[in-house]
C-alpha cells in the first residue's frame, strides 16, 4: 500500500513540474470581454500559501493571521501529495462582492482566490468547501487542501457561503441549495473582472467545478443553475463537474439518520435543522427539536461561529440523535418536524433535472456522514434521462468514511482534470 501511495505522490509531483512553465501573455482568455453581471471581487488582503507547510505566511500587517487548515482529518497519503509540493508557493486573495440572501435582497459577501505565483494556469475551478462551523475554517481565514489545485496550474474560487467571512454575522443557511449556487455562481462571476485586472492569463475559458460534502451538493446545484436558470445559462463553459459525497437529497439522509438513530457528524444536525428554519416564512421552534444541553446552548454553538465540528461534537456528547433530538423532533407525525421534513424536500435535487454537460460523480459505500443513498438516487435519475445526454461517470465503491473518502475524492479527480 505504501509504494502505491508513493507512486501517486511521484505522479503528482510530475504533473506539478509540468504546470510550471511561464506562459506567453498573448495567449490567454480575455476576462476584460466576458459577461460579469455587474459583480466585481474586490480584494482586502493578501498572501502567500506555502503549500510545502499547508499553512500562510503573511506578507502584510493587515493580512489575517494564520489559522490551523479546516478540521477535515487528512491521511498519510494527502500530507504526502502536500509535501510533494516542495517549497511551492499560491497566491490567496480574498476579498468581497455582492450576490443575494435568502429573501433576494442584495449581500455582501467574501472568499477567497488562488492562483500560482509562477507557470501556466489552464482553467478556473469553482470549488464551493465542504461543512465548515467555525469562521476561522472558511476559505478567506485559512489554506484548504482544495487550494492546493492551484499549485498544479489552476485559478480556485472558494466563497465562504453566507454566515461566514464578511457575513459572519448572519446565520448560514446550511444547505439551501439553491441560494448557495446563487452565491458560488456570484463569485465566479465577480472573479472574471479581477482576473482581467490582475492580467492573469488563463488558457480555456471552460470552468471546472469541484466539491465535496456540502461542497459536492454544491457543485451539482451550481452546475444546475448555470445551465437552466435565465439569468446565468450562457455565462460559463462547463468542462467538467465533480461532485463528492455529496448529500443531493438532505430529507433521505435525514430520514436515514432518523432511522438508523446515528450519525457521523452530529454536530450538521442541529446546524441542518437552523439553516433549514433560515429559509421559511414561518421559522421553526427550532429549541423544541434539541434535548439538553443542545437546546440552552445552540444558539452559543451553532451561531455564534467561534467552535469547529469537533468542538461542538465534543460538547453535544452524543452521535444517537435520539440523544440529541427530542422525542418532538424524533417524531415525524410532529407537526414541527413535518415543517421541517417539507423545507428539506423543497431543497432536494429536482426529479427532473438532466445535466446538460459532463460530470463524475464518486461517493463512499461505507459513508455514514452522507449516506450513499444520495448518489444512488442522483444515478437512477439521470439514467432515466440519459438518452443522448452527457457522460456522467459514476465512482461507487467501499472507499471507507466521509473522510477517507474524502481524499480518495481528490486523487481521482486529479487523474482527469
Amino acid at each position: 500500500m505504501r509504494s502505491k501511495n508513493n507512486y501517486i505522490v511521484c505522479v503528482i509531483a510530475c504533473i506539478l513540474l509540468c504546470a510550471c512553465h511561464h506562459l506567453d501573455p498573448e495567449y490567454g482568455v480575455d476576462f476584460s470581454k466576458m459577461p460579469n453581471n455587474g459583480k466585481t471581487f474586490v480584494p482586502y488582503s493578501e498572501q502567500t500559501c506555502d503549500v510545502d507547510t499547508f499553512n500562510l505566511s503573511t506578507d502584510s500587517s493587515s493580512a489575517p493571521q494564520p489559522h490551523k487548515a479546516s478540521s477535515m482529518n487528512l491521511t498519510d497519503v494527502a500530507r504526502g501529495v502536500v509535501e510533494s509540493f516542495t517549497s511551492y508557493k499560491i497566491r490567496q486573495v480574498c476579498g468581497t462582492y455582492y450576490s443575494i440572501d435568502l429573501q433576494g435582497q442584495e449581500v455582501r459577501l467574501s472568499g477567497a482566490v488562488f492562483y500560482p505565483i509562477h507557470g501556466r494556469i489552464h482553467n478556473v475551478i469553482i470549488c464551493p468547501h465542504f461543512t465548515v462551523a467555525a469562521n476561522y475554517e472558511v476559505p478567506s481565514m485559512t489554506c484548504p487542501l482544495e487550494a492546493t489545485l492551484a499549485a498544479l496550474g489552476y485559478v480556485v474560487v472558494m466563497p465562504d457561503y453566507i454566515g461566514y467571512g464578511a457575513s459572519v454575522d448572519r446565520v448560514h443557511p446550511y444547505l439551501q441549495q439553491d441560494l448557495t449556487a446563487h452565491n458560488v455562481a456570484d463569485m465566479a462571476l465577480a472573479v472574471r473582472p479581477f482576473l482581467a485586472n490582475r492580467r492573469i492569463m488563463v488558457e480555456s475559458e471552460e470552468i471546472i467545478i469541484v466539491g465535496y460534502s456540502q461542497g459536492g451538493a454544491a457543485a451539482m446545484f451550481t452546475q444546475r443553475l448555470l445551465e437552466t436558470d435565465k439569468e446565468y445559462k450562457g455565462l460559463f463553459k462547463i468542462k467538467k463537474t465533480y461532485c463528492g459525497g455529496g448529500p443531493y437529497n438532505v430529507a433521505h439522509t435525514y430520514e436515514y439518520c432518523m432511522v438508523h438513530d446515528k450519525t457521523g457528524i452530529p454536530y450538521a444536525v442541529p446546524l441542518l435543522i437552523v439553516g433549514m428554519s433560515e429559509g421559511m416564512e414561518n421559522p421553526l421552534d427550532v429549541a423544541s427539536f434539541f434535548r439538553e444541553p443542545l437546546k440552552s446552548h445552540y444558539e452559543e454553538w451553532l451561531k455564534s461561529k467561534k467552535y469547529n465540528g469537533t468542538q461542538i461534537t465534543a460538547m453535544i456528547g452524543e452521535d444517537n440523535l435520539s440523544k440529541i433530538l427530542s422525542p418532538e423532533g424524533m417524531d415525524l407525525t410532529n407537526p414541527e418536524t413535518q415543517r421541517l421534513y417539507k423545507e428539506l424536500q423543497e431543497n432536494a435535487l429536482p426529479s427532473d433535472y438532466m445535466p446538460q454537460t459532463p460530470m463524475y460523480i464518486f461517493h463512499s459505500k461505507d459513508d455514514q456522514t452522507v449516506p450513499f443513498i444520495n448518489a444512488d438516487e442522483v444515478r437512477s435519475q439521470f439514467e432515466r434521462h440519459a438518452a443522448g445526454g452527457p457522460r456522467i461517470e459514476y465512482d461507487f465503491g467501499h472507499f471507507g468514511n466521509h473522510q477517507q473518502g474524502f481524499t480518495k475524492f481528490l486523487f481521482k479527480m486529479l487523474n482527469t482534470l
